[in-house]
């Protein structure tokens, strides 16, 4: 009979994927490894589990997928693998990633990484119960629908030499969503290391100038939130470090997915019809003239908002030249009511937010606009006729020298995007 000789590699691979480890035994860490039903991921350096089809799409800042990879350094990616593992703190561009401990990892001489997606009632009553308690204000009513383990179990660094081959990091994402809002657990056993010998650190002790990231990239350059240990040597107390704003187990950080992010703050949007956006206050202009700063202070105040707030020279430019274009465009010769008035004591200016006029010590009044003051003209306006400058007029009209017909800008809050869902 013919013998069948199987590869040296194949070999080790199917040795590898029946290896028995011992599950830690901590309180944050859901179910993995042996006795369920994870996968194995063979041994690697740089690798992934390849693109992970998913039951039900996963909501990530503002997009939603219906497939993950599980890398190797520490990072689950959606969109593609991503099997490098930069130094350059969050936000970067590309690696649309959630990182447990984003650096250079391998599994070739120590470690296993197991995944698997769960609709297991256990699983989600638990995932449930954990949601509620770290959002309690938002999300009461939250019930988990769906979940995805990743856990990596003791593995070790690239460019371990030495006492380095011994170092040693067991992590866990638990990622869990209700096919609307969507959440990830990053939970954590024990830190051994900080950065690889292979990317700039001590390959005997896991130390360097760029430990590992922790936090969550939106890809874009811009939308990201970041662990307040990431890539400083606080690392090695994640074990033991408690969420302040949760009352859960040591060794968890919790955080929202399905909201995009820009550190640690909800990304903002601005609400319907308020399209115009400046720091966080969102813009509207009503080109359609007033006589009166009150009736356009009332029409503000009827969609929630209030008169525009000028604190800069940048707001200016940006006021002028929306009416600049629009009196280009139609011939006509608007100027803007600004929130601004001493309707209540003569002389003390003050902004509709209640701050002084020169809180910022920007104040641009026109030449001639305090002699024109007086207990009649209150309102102030920009001025088209004095060179785009602080003038001021009867708040209620009629019109005179020096003033026209007003346009004017409402402002209000952006708020934190909603799920479409």
């Amino acid at each position: 009979m013919r013998q069948l000789t199987l590869p040296a590699c194949l070999l080790a691979s199917l040795a590898f994927t029946t290896a028995q480890i011992t599950p830690v035994s901590n309180a944050a860490f859901y179910p993995y490894g042996p006795g369920t039903a994870d996968i194995l991921d063979p041994a690697a350096d740089d690798g992934t589990s390849g693109e992970q089809s998913l039951s039900t799409q996963f909501p990530f800042f503002g997009n939603t997928y219906n497939s993950l990879y599980v890398n190797t350094n520490g990072a689950i990616s959606f969109g593609g693998a991503v099997t490098g593992a930069t130094t350059v703190a969050f936000p970067v561009t590309d690696n649309k990633v959630i990182a447990a401990f984003f650096t250079d990892i391998q599994t070739n001489h120590t470690g296993h990484i197991y995944h698997r997606e769960t609709v297991d009632a256990d699983v989600l009553a638990r995932a449930t119960i954990d949601i509620r308690t770290a959002f309690p204000a938002d999300n009461g009513g939250f019930v988990a629908t769906w979940t995805y383990i990743a856990t990596w179990h003791e593995v070790g660094m690239k460019g371990a030499t030495g006492d380095g081959l011994n170092l040693r990091s067991t992590f866990q994402l638990v990622l869990v969503t209700d096919g609307c809002k969507s959440f990830v657990l990053f939970n954590y056993d024990q830190i051994q290391f900080l950065q690889s010998g292979s990317s700039g650190g001590n390959g005997t002790n896991g130390t360097g100038p760029n430990p590992a990231q922790v936090g969550i990239n939106g890809g874009d350059g811009t939308h990201y939130t970041i662990h307040p240990y990431s890539r400083t040597t606080n690392l090695y107390n994640l074990p033991t470090w408690t969420d302040p704003a949760v009352s859960g187990p040591a060794g968890r950080w919790y955080r929202r997915t399905d909201q995009a992010l820009i550190g640690n703050t909800p990304a903002l949007v601005c609400p319907s019809s308020y399209s115009q956006r400046r720091g966080e206050k969102c813009l509207k202009m009503f080109k359609k003239p007033t006589k009166s700063y009150t009736g356009a202070k009332a029409t503000c105040a009827s969609e929630g908002a209030e008169l525009f707030i000028i604190r800069s020279h940048a707001d200016t430019e940006w006021v002028v030249g929306m009416l600049a274009d629009f009196n280009s465009r139609t011939g006509k010769k608007r100027d803007v009511w600004i929130g601004l008035t001493d309707e209540d004591t003569e002389g003390t200016f003050v902004w509709e937010d209640g701050t002084p006029f020169n809180v910022t010590g920007y104040a641009p009044w026109a030449e001639g606009a305090h002699e024109h003051n007086n207990e009649f003209r209150n309102c102030v306006f920009i001025n088209k006729r004095k060179n785009w400058l602080w003038y001021v007029q009867k708040c209620r009209g009629p019109w005179e020298l020096y003033a026209g017909p007003n346009s004017y800008i409402c402002a209000k809050n952006a708020v934190p995007a909603a799920p479409d869902c």
